[in-house]
């Protein structure tokens, strides 16, 4: 996250019994938000910057913001399948 860019939510998500730390963070100036999934235990991290709301990654951002508990799940599963794939 760079110095421009505000925290908005975090939360700490369970999937597949991993613990993953998901934050969102938006920068104003720019117009975009960013999702970053962390796994705590190690340096294991991914994420993504969207700058368009007809993504449906927005989507889930803006329903976990808003308290969505389905929607930080289905992010904390994005990020761990960002994590685990298979390398060819």
């Amino acid at each position: 996250m760079s110095v421009s860019e505000q925290l908005v939510a975090s939360r700490g998500v369970t999937v597949n019994s991993q613990l993953f730390d998901v934050s969102i963070s938006q920068h104003a100036d720019e117009r975009f938000w960013r999702v970053d999934v962390r796994h705590p235990v190690g340096s294991s991290a991914t994420g993504t910057a969207l700058d368009s709301d007809d993504n449906f990654l927005y989507y889930l951002i803006k329903s976990a913001v808003a308290g969505e508990t389905s929607a930080w799940e289905s992010l904390a599963r994005w990020g761990h399948r960002r994590l685990h794939q298979p390398v060819w």
